[in-house]
């Protein structure tokens, strides 16, 4: 009896030990990484811009949930001047598009958070920076068209609070250049 009682014991116990082994063998290795703690073989670059996508898409689903399925694409420039960059994200789904073109949000990093301070309806791409600035920020350059509006691209300012909403009226100007293409006419990838 007493032999039995120590099989019962000793062999889920060796059980353990030899599947832990095994799992142990599974592990995945953790990936090199430099004096700077990035992996190995991703720029730092590369990394910032998986941090970028990972963020905004977060952004994105926080506060478009209910918007469907949706896609988007993404830049960063510092267009307020403080050595910081402003993200831009252009959105597109069923609830965010029309005929018009979809919606681009302009987003201020502040510490690990991003709050919009601007959200433009009717937006095509490409959209692009310009050197002029109005009230401290680069002005925009967005496409437009559709709708009955033949494709042309206007300057957005900065109003002190934030960009206009709706690019297809007054204050936005025309303009005959994109500037720098910041989100290039290029598909959109999934929201995750």
């Amino acid at each position: 009896m007493a032999m039995k009682t120590r099989l019962s014991i000793a062999l889920p116990l060796a059980m353990g030990l030899l599947l832990a082994g095994a799992l142990a063998g599974c592990k995945k290795d953790e990936p090199e990484t430099e004096p700077s703690g990035e992996p190995s073989g991703l720029s730092s670059a590369q990394s910032d811009e998986a941090v970028l996508q990972q963020s905004v898409s977060g952004w994105i689903t926080a506060n478009y949930a209910d918007m469907g399925k949706l896609l988007y694409a993404s830049a960063e420039s510092d267009l307020d001047g403080d050595g910081t960059p402003e993200v831009l994200a252009y959105v597109g789904g069923p609830m965010m598009c029309g005929t018009g073109g979809c919606n681009l949000v302009v987003l201020k990093r502040e510490g690990g958070d991003l709050r919009k301070i601007s959200e433009l309806s009717v937006v095509q791409l490409p959209v692009g920076v310009l050197d002029s600035k109005s009230n401290g920020w680069r002005d925009l350059a967005v496409t437009i068209a559709g709708g009955g509006v033949a494709e042309h691209t206007v300057r957005l300012q900065f109003d002190g609070k934030g960009y206009p909403r709706n690019p297809t009226v007054a204050p936005a100007q025309e303009t005959d250049t994109i500037g720098t293409v910041l989100i290039p006419a290029e598909p959109l990838k999934p929201v995750e």
